[in-house]
């Protein structure tokens, strides 16, 4: 493969992260809206998880049921989704919103993996994507982390592990 062809590749990488980081990041704060436009709790049912019915509940199902009505709970996961969505459109503190964003999923994933689903589903995608995106520095692709990322991580070195 000649430089050309590699530039190109880089170039359609480039765009595919960005992509992803922007729909990635659109469908959380979808996540977030549904919740809290659908009065929370009452739209969990409408984001796929059916938590409080008689169906079998993964391994953290019954903590997840004790949470359910919890108003502070709920509150928590939309402003946190609805968080995690606007720094991964922007590109701000990308790897940060990523570890959040796989947190959210993973959650959500473990109180109903089998055998009240299936191994792989949405939530499963969403975790592969954001960690895609926590790796490849994809803030950095038109995003708020390509100003910010190298004068703060020359400044604070730990921040290397949350921007990018």
């Amino acid at each position: 493969m000649n430089s050309e062809e590699k530039k190109v590749n880089s170039f359609w990488l480039r765009v595919a992260l960005f992509f992803a980081r922007v729909v990635t990041g659109a469908s959380m704060i979808g996540l977030g809206l549904r919740l809290f436009i659908g009065g929370g709790w009452g739209a969990w049912n409408s984001i796929g998880v059916v938590l409080p019915t008689t169906y079998p509940r993964g391994p953290i199902g019954n903590i997840f049921l004790n949470f359910w009505g919890n108003v502070y709970v709920i509150q928590l996961l939309i402003w946190a989704a609805v968080a995690v969505g606007l720094a991964l459109v922007f590109g701000a503190f990308l790897r940060l919103a990523s570890y959040g964003g796989i947190l959210i999923m993973l959650s959500l994933y473990l109180a109903v993996i089998p055998p009240a689903s299936v191994i792989f589903n949405q939530h499963t995608i969403y975790i592969l994507i954001l960690a895609i995106l926590a790796i490849s520095k994809a803030g950095e692709i038109a995003g708020i982390d390509s100003f910010i990322a190298r004068p703060l991580e020359q400044k604070y070195p730990v921040l290397r592990y949350f921007l990018g």
